[in-house]
């Protein structure tokens, strides 16, 4: 590891913002707060919109895209309370699509239970947070996709339809322009986020869908990963209470 952590601009910024974040978070100004970790999230979000946009060929710089996706995922995880504690209800939703969009790109079962197994066994990657030490499991990373499906279930069912901003849905993909034009398009298209499985869903079977996939995840890392029994059996509970909200039957999650 370099001794500077964060050598490039953009992500040392961000960084910095998320850390700033943190620490206006520890008093008790919620509208500060939330705009402190709105401010880290774009910066983020910023970093990884320059990455995919920009002139290096993909695979140069696919672990460090998919180490900041991963970190993404959780800075606006957690950054959606300050959010909603200030009152910016909007934003807060924002901040879960673009962790939606994040979580699945960082994801290297890419969402099917089935390619688990074969996922567990890639190698970890950086972890880019204020604090952050050592480095990002392939477990971890697919339960942060898991989990974010959740969350945005949770919030479609709460506050439906949950979209975020007005505007076409964009379906996540890996693929993207190039250019600064590009890089602004992909900022916006990620507060849109759908995944491809959820395409044509209205909002109650995009909750369905996204709180299904996140059980199917939580179970299949439960058979492979010791210690992950609970975070699967919170999710299937999960998973009923929401259907529940909604008056339909839970899916059946083999």
């Amino acid at each position: 590891m370099p001794v500077d952590r964060y050598p490039r601009a953009p992500l040392r910024s961000a960084i910095t913002a998320w850390r700033q974040a943190r620490i206006v978070g520890e008093g008790f100004d919620t509208r500060r707060t939330g705009l402190a970790y709105h401010l880290a999230v774009n910066r983020l979000h910023w970093y990884i919109s320059l990455l995919r946009t920009g002139p290096h060929p993909r695979p140069e710089i696919q672990d460090e895209l998919t180490a900041a996706c991963h970190a993404l995922t959780v800075l606006s995880r957690e950054s959606m309370p300050a959010a909603a504690a200030s009152g910016a209800h909007r934003h807060a939703v924002i901040h879960a699509r673009i962790a939606l969009a994040a979580g699945d790109l960082a994801d290297p079962a890419h969402g099917v239970p089935q390619q688990v197994a074969r996922a567990l066994e890639g190698p970890a990657l950086d972890r880019f947070d204020p604090y952050g030490i050592g480095t990002v499991t392939p477990a971890e990373r697919i339960a942060g996709a898991a989990e974010v499906r959740m969350v945005m279930a949770r919030l479609i069912v709460g506050h439906p339809p949950a979209v975020g901003v007005r505007g076409r849905r964009w379906l996540v993909t890996e693929e993207s322009g190039t250019g600064i034009s590009a890089a602004y398009r992909d900022r916006r298209d990620f507060r849109r986020a759908v995944l491809p499985s959820c395409a044509g869903l209205d909002a109650a079977g995009e909750a369905m869908r996204l709180g299904a996939e996140s059980v199917g995840l939580h179970a299949a890392l439960a058979r492979r990963t010791a210690g992950h029994y609970v975070e699967y059996d919170n999710a299937r509970k999960e998973l009923g209470r929401l259907s529940g909200r909604l008056g339909v039957s839970a899916p059946v999650v083999e």
